[in-house]
């Protein structure tokens, strides 16, 4: 498990195609800010094969369908979430690894760390609510867990094709 940058293209891919067989709406996020990606960890999960990463997000809210990263020692102790509603899987040669050391800005590379040493402090944790998210959306356990995540099966299929057409 590591962090990873997933292509631009197959995230437009993913959102064009979950957006033509999901009445326009997507749940795939966005990765592209206006100073940085966003980054992905992961697989969290593997599916058929199929493996998923789950978002670092500055979201900091407490919700059913995600995790805190909290470090105990920082005075803001929320850095963000791992929100495994918006979990996608991705293709290996659609990932590049982060190198955290690589990462110029001083200040933005130790919250990397903090965040890369939370997650793996965590595996396990995140594995279990990756699968469990997973099963509640596919069996529509919540009608509004499932409203507002990925279409799990539909992105699996979008996968799929992806790779037999590249």
């Amino acid at each position: 498990m590591d962090f990873y940058i997933v292509d631009e293209t197959y995230i437009s891919y993913l959102q064009d195609y979950e957006r033509k067989h999901r009445n326009g709406i997507t749940r795939v996020p966005n990765v592209r800010y206006a100073d940085r990606n966003k980054f992905s960890f992961g697989a969290v999960l593997i599916i058929n094969d199929i493996s998923y990463y789950v978002a670092v997000s500055s979201f900091k809210t407490k919700q059913e369908a995600n995790i805190l990263i909290y470090i105990p020692e920082d005075k803001e102790k929320i850095k963000g979430s791992l929100r495994f509603n918006f979990m996608i899987p991705i293709p290996q040669k659609c990932l590049k690894r982060l190198v955290i050391k690589d990462i110029k800005d001083a200040k933005y590379r130790l919250l990397v760390n903090k965040e890369y040493n939370f997650c793996m402090d965590n595996k396990e944790r995140i594995e279990k609510k990756a699968r469990k998210i997973y099963d509640m959306v596919i069996a529509n356990k919540k009608q509004k867990l499932t409203d507002n995540s990925c279409n799990f099966k539909l992105l699996e299929k979008a996968y799929m094709d992806y790779l037999r057409d590249n």
